[in-house]
């Protein structure tokens, strides 16, 4: 990219030789003006971890202007990544109504998605550096542009295209509620291909705040807005509410020097122009365009448009394809070189050269003294564009960065069970090829930590197969199931021990074995198993998944027998009971319901009463069934006497009354 082009982006602040050609802002006292001396070097820095400051590009009353890489976006092989920073002047860091507003302002600008608006993506800072970040175009400002066309202007066939971008840009602005209030020509740029773009919407009025992000020059006293006098409406002036029609009256004497290249009231701030003084039509505008541009030019406001809509339709009531003229103007302006710059541009254009040559130097100096203590987290910090440079670091320090690396592993903390921290030593090793991919000490270093953590993982994965061949699942000690998994995790995190078949089968058979006996310690001990070991086992989930329902009850019956048999006095868990013991509950009440005579009574209540043993007397689902039984045994007998079958009868009553009794005993 060519010196002029760089030198071209982003021009804002130019200090005019006419001092109503500055920007004016209030709220900055002249303590925190600009001091012409002042200079940044931020070639080389990174500005809050992202924007890598490349190139210094220019410089205004507010601050200067970089251009600088996003290194969030990793585009390098294209121009989709470069932004142009502006940061701010360090005598406005004491401004904290200038540092809020920015941000405050740059919020609202960022609502403006408007092709013919620069993008502000936003308001920051870092360390002592406050600082906008924008949208990269290349090109020049319309002030270059109205130079160059001196002393005629364009014709209004080239102006078309111009005034067409800017009055939709306005328009769309003007609808969000949104005045710019200090446009101007130097605030305006044509790229390449054309395309007008408008800036500093950042320091725009909404709702009649304030521009307070400005600083004015050292011999001017504060206003009580944001506007250049050369182009702010009297009621601007004279610090009116702002309003669309200032920014009508900008565009009108913008309209008028791009054709006639000079200002319609000379430069004087309009506040101080005499009531009556007329301005001639330009020779080179039509009568109707010329009638509406008189009327935005006009010293009171209200025979300004209300709106631009109504120059456009006249600009472009001969219609004549925008894209012509487009094509005019990326010729007009690809063609510029630096042969129309004049020789002021021509020094600043030296003297930025130069300074950034300088801060070039120094940034490599200090890149080149950087020790190897910390050296590849800082590689970032160095442009891609420098990658030698980054290889010679690398190669330079070497022998000390490996073992800065090697050292970190020896210096990682035991583990729980006594061994290396095999994950966090290998993903040191790994950051450290990535830098040294060809290093034979750490190649070798990471293979014998690899060999070493693989012997210790066959090791364990043998011990586990033995315990699960053997169904050996309630193993104590420090050969148990529970231990084993745990330590393979430690060795590494990422590793997945696989059951083989016969495993599967073992366990299956062990679950079902515990369900049919109701062993509820069994139970909760082949679920840890089945968590730990047969997670990933798809025809074994049902059955984890049916112990995983019971878990809870598990436990607390688990916790139950413990106690009692420990001489502790505790309480049934009723309801843990009644969730594990469900389906045999169910068994029992089924069975008696299908009692046809009193033979099956006496069978079942036989049956019933030996598996009734495992449970307290006073266990409320027991107790139902008891009494269901002696209401069978009566409900038999009377049906028994009614085939005078006497003593049989008797007997089915005193069996009975014997569970009555119990009943009453218990509750």
């Amino acid at each position: 990219m060519s010196p002029v082009k760089r030198i071209l982006i982003f021009i804002k602040g130019i200090i005019m030789t006419a001092e109503n050609d500055k920007t004016r802002i209030a709220s900055i006292k002249n303590k925190n003006a600009v001091s012409k001396g002042s200079k940044l070097h931020l070639i080389g820095k990174t500005l809050s971890n992202r924007y890598l400051i490349e190139e210094l590009i220019g410089e205004g009353g507010m601050g200067y202007i970089y251009r600088a890489r996003d290194t969030y976006l990793n585009t390098q092989l294209n121009q989709d990544n470069i932004v142009a920073i502006k940061v701010l002047h360090p005598e406005l860091a004491d401004s904290e109504d200038a540092l809020l507003l920015l941000k405050d302002e740059t919020i609202k600008t960022r609502t403006l998605s408007h092709p013919n608006i620069v993008k502000v993506f936003s308001a920051s800072s870092s360390d002592t550096y406050h600082f906008v970040v924008m949208e990269w175009i290349e090109g020049e400002t319309l002030e270059q542009l109205i130079k160059r066309s001196k002393p005629n202007g364009l014709s209004q066939k080239r102006a078309k295209p111009i005034l067409n971008q800017l009055i939709d840009a306005l328009t769309y602005a003007h609808s969000k509620g949104i005045v710019h209030s200090d446009l101007k020509p130097s605030n305006i740029i044509l790229d390449s291909q054309g395309n007008l773009k408008i800036l500093d919407f950042g320091i725009a009025k909404t709702n009649l705040q304030e521009d307070k992000y400005a600083a004015p020059a050292n011999n001017e006293q504060p206003n009580s807005n944001g506007y250049t006098p050369t182009y702010a409406s009297p009621e601007q002036l004279n610090g009116d509410k702002s309003s669309a029609k200032d920014d009508i009256f900008a565009f009108g004497c913008i309209a008028f020097e791009l054709l006639t290249s000079k200002h319609p009231y000379n430069r004087v701030a309009a506040n101080q122009v005499a009531k009556d003084t007329s301005v001639k039509k330009p020779s080179n505008s039509s009568l109707s365009v010329w009638l509406k541009i008189k009327k935005c030019i006009s010293l009171d406001a209200a025979h300004r448009p209300k709106s631009l809509s109504e120059v456009k339709y006249e600009l472009n009531n001969n219609r004549t394809s925008l894209l012509i003229h487009a094509a005019c103007y990326a010729l007009l302006i690809g063609g510029a070189g630096y042969q129309f710059l004049s020789q002021s541009d021509k020094q600043q254009l030296i003297e930025a050269n130069y300074q950034n040559s300088l801060a070039k130097v120094e940034q490599l100096e200090t890149w080149m003294n950087w020790p190897s203590d910390g050296l590849p987290q800082r590689l970032n910090e160095i442009p891609p564009q420098y990658k030698v440079l980054k290889e010679g670091l690398l190669a330079v320090h070497q022998n000390k960065v490996v073992e800065k690396f090697t050292k970190q592993v020896d210096d990682l903390p035991r583990t729980a069970i006594n061994t290396r921290a095999y994950d966090e030593a290998i993903a040191i090793y790994d950051e450290a090829k990535n830098f040294y991919p060809d290093s034979e000490t750490l190649n070798n270093k990471l293979e014998s930590l690899l060999t070493e953590r693989q012997s210790i993982l066959s090791d364990l994965s043998y011990r586990l197969d033995v315990l699960l061949s053997q169904s050996r699942y309630d193993e104590s000690g420090d050969n148990n199931i529970h231990g084993l998994v745990s330590q393979i995790k430690i060795i590494d995190s990422s590793y997945t021990y696989v059951p083989n078949q016969e495993h599967i089968n073992n366990f299956k058979l062990a679950v079902l074995a515990s369900i049919e006996n109701e062993d509820f310690v069994t139970q909760k001990t082949l679920l840890d198993v089945g968590e730990l070991v047969f997670s990933n086992t798809s025809e074994l989930e049902p059955l984890v998944t049916a112990l995983r329902k019971k878990e809870s009850a598990m436990v607390a019956l688990a916790e139950y027998k413990r106690k009692t048999s420990e001489g502790m006095t505790v309480s049934y868990p009723d309801d843990d009971a009644k969730i594990f013991y469900q389906e045999k509950l169910e068994r029992f009440n089924t069975q008696l319901a299908n009692v046809s005579d009193y033979k099956q009574l006496i069978e079942f209540d036989e049956s019933f009463s030996k598996e009734a043993e495992i449970f307290p007397e006073s266990f409320e689902p027991i107790l139902l069934i008891k009494d269901q039984i002696a209401t069978t045994y009566i409900s038999m007998a009377s049906s028994l006497m009614k085939q005078k079958m006497y003593r049989t009868a008797e007997r089915l009553v005193e069996r009975s009354e014997e569970i009555r009794k119990s009943l009453e005993n218990t509750i």
